[in-house]
């Protein structure tokens, strides 16, 4: 599968600090890096299922003017059970920026906001206890 992203202000790393260029930062690019995945899971999932990062792996190899439009690929290198691997690479309109891998789980949905939301109840006991 492949996506093609226009760079954009709020993905730059000066965002996450002022000391940083005006570039597509790491955490942006990893969001699209594991958003791929999950696209590329999509028509397989049951309606009941999703899929989460459990591993992500990323080396940011050349930075990326905001502005500029990237494009990120990803395929599945291999399926154990409901563990899915992935391949990923972007690249901008010069060269490769980035190369990585993401382990994904398929999970049902509903088992784990059941959990989520029983850590919001216990998260709010404790702040209450407080």
């Amino acid at each position: 599968m492949e996506k093609k992203i226009e760079t954009k202000p709020e993905m730059a790393a000066s965002r996450f600090h002022e000391n940083s260029p005006r570039v597509l930062s790491s955490p942006s690019l990893i969001t699209f890096m594991q958003t791929i995945c999950a696209d590329l899971m999509a028509p397989f999932l049951d309606p009941a299922e999703m899929v989460v990062s459990v591993r992500m792996e990323m080396s940011h190899l050349a930075s990326t003017p905001i502005g500029s439009t990237i494009t990120v690929r990803a395929e599945i290198d291999r399926i154990e059970g409901s563990k899915v691997y992935f391949k990923i690479d972007a690249y901008d309109e010069v060269e490769k920026i980035a190369t990585g891998y993401n382990d994904m789980f398929i999970i049902n949905e509903e088992r784990f906001e059941r959990g989520i939301k029983r850590k919001l109840e216990a998260d709010s006991q404790k702040a209450q206890s407080m």
